[in-house]
């Protein structure tokens, strides 16, 4: 990598921060090492002048957006010209999921960008930043894209760094957020994944260019970074960010026992707890109960699906029952868990819709964890995107992409699903709201906090099964009617559909006074 010019110009970057953003971190810590002066704004909707106020603090050279998905495009583009409106000359790039795999489309809908760094930033943006001001170089810079008088040029791909080791630790020098007084850190010890699953562009993102689809960090640098914060910071909770934190392979399966024996060594295996994300046949009991020793926490789930036709759309290659034993293999270690679940996907019918409500009863019967689902939605750059469009499927506009079933009455149950459980769902106060009262209580029995006697445990589960008995019950109510009736039939019954709707949103509004005084008990 090349030095920074002597007069060390401010650089400031944009991005979404409910977790801290890792990739943005990683760009910060590499132009901090190379002498620029870097800082991170937040971006939140709605609050746009934040941003303008960073903007006019450092008078930045460029300002580069973390624009990682399509669906976010609208609300990006929007702050882009709140900024230039605002008198902000400053040179805009973005990075991203979609920047790097639409390049042209994404400089077409966002006028105000210069140019787009493509795939990973780290050494394409610090030679863009020398050559700032000579666009006419600009196409030797690999990994770049940028708009032209006539055209769009996209500069040829700049490899992946191969040795993740070599990059410094992420930008931290914020307090640590803390969860039920304990505090946390996001945390990456790999990129990319092995997986090609059809609805996911992690695989695109990293296999377009050349370099391994998925790289690791060493165990000892993995460890060293958490050592460092639990010592400096007094972290305690470390979440993983990994797109699978795999255990598969023997390579894996080496690198995992080398990080236990790192935690281990470093005296943090009985001081932290950690949590990660992986696929089900990631599972195994006797390696999870050993992670578990060493300080594993939580897990994620890629679940996906609970049949066979819906789990072969989306490639997951794998079946049912390995699904239903990963969760069991979790549950019995008592570990927190939390899954992602499509009730629809392109394939569904009204069969496998009904499958899935009984996937979904039979694992979240015992309150075990709040069960979630919705439809996939076709990510730019996807082979299910590729798919829906070469069969003429594919709907929507390019930030909000959509499909349709080929069975009609389908598509207005999913309309009603959608309308019925937004805000259980997707709000603040809904799932996420039992979810986080499962995951504090969890963790203040884990440090032996005195949060953890304020409620029980049971309680809490017997709260969670109610939710989950009832967003199921209400799921296979809504489609035996327009099974039965037909959905044409069943929306002239405005009678019977707002009786469900009315049973479904006020046991929702009850469960979720429940858990907004659950939590309310456990923080106060």
């Amino acid at each position: 990598m090349q030095s920074a010019p002597a007069s060390k110009p401010h650089i400031l970057l944009v991005g979404y921060e409910d977790q801290e953003n890792l990739g943005l971190r990683s760009l910060i810590a590499c132009l901090e090492a190379k002498g620029y002066h870097a800082s991170l704004a937040a971006f939140i909707p709605g609050k746009e002048r934040l941003v303008l106020d960073a903007v006019r603090t450092y008078n930045p050279v460029l300002v580069g957006f973390s624009l990682i998905f399509q669906f976010s495009l609208e609300k990006f583009s929007f702050l882009m010209r709140f900024l230039r409106s605002g008198g902000v000359e400053a040179h805009f790039t973005a990075g991203g999921h979609f920047p790097s795999l639409r390049p042209a489309e994404t400089l077409e809908l966002i006028g105000e960008l210069d140019s787009i760094v493509r795939f990973e930033g780290e050494e394409t943006l610090l030679e863009l930043l020398l050559h700032l001001d000579e666009p006419e170089s600009w196409e030797r810079i690999n990994g770049l894209a940028y708009r032209t008088s006539d055209s769009v040029i996209s500069t040829p791909h700049r490899p992946l760094i191969e040795n993740l080791d070599l990059l410094p630790f992420v930008h931290r020098t914020e307090p640590p957020t803390s969860i039920g007084g304990i505090r946390m850190a996001a945390m990456l010890a790999s990129r990319g994944c092995h997986f090609n699953c059809a609805f996911c562009s992690i695989r695109q993102f990293y296999g377009t260019v050349p370099g391994k689809l998925r790289r690791s960090r060493s165990p000892e640098h993995v460890a060293e970074e958490m050592q460092l914060l639990a010592e400096k910071s007094g972290v305690r909770f470390f979440s993983f960010q990994d797109d699978d934190f795999a255990a598969r392979s023997p390579a894996q399966k080496v690198w995992l026992a080398q990080f236990l024996k790192e935690l281990r060594a470093k005296k943090l295996d009985k001081l932290i707890k950690w949590k990660i994300s992986c696929r089900v046949d990631d599972i195994q009991p006797a390696l999870l109960s050993e992670m578990k020793e060493h300080g594993l926490f939580a897990i994620y789930l890629g679940v996906e699906s609970g049949n066979a036709a819906g789990l072969q759309t989306l490639n997951k290659q794998t079946t049912v029952q390995k699904n239903l034993d990963a969760i069991a293999a979790v549950k019995a270690l008592n570990l927190a868990l939390s899954i992602g679940f499509m009730l629809f996907d392109p394939s569904s019918t009204a069969g496998s819709v009904s499958e899935n409500i009984r996937f979904l009863s039979l694992v979240g019967e015992d309150g075990y964890f709040p069960v979630n689902f919705g439809k996939m939605l076709p990510y730019a750059g996807t082979p299910i995107e590729q798919q829906l469009l070469e069969s003429g499927r594919l709907k929507g506009t390019i930030t909000h992409p959509d499909y349709e079933f080929y069975d009609p009455d389908l598509n207005w149950y999913a309309f009603l699903v959608q309308k019925l459980f937004a805000r259980r769902n997707f709000g603040p106060d809904g799932v996420a709201a039992l979810q986080s009262a499962d995951f504090e209580y969890r963790l203040a029995e884990a440090f032996a906090l005195e949060a953890a006697g304020r409620i029980g445990h049971q309680e809490l589960r017997a709260l969670i099964t109610e939710s989950n008995r009832l967003a199921t019950g209400t799921l296979q109510e809504l489609l035996d009617a327009i099974e039965s009736m037909g959905a044409e039939e069943f929306l002239r019954e405005e009678e019977r559909l707002l009786s469900i709707a009315d049973r479904a949103w006020s046991g929702e509004a009850e469960i979720q006074h429940k858990s907004q005084l659950l939590l309310s008990t456990l923080r106060c």
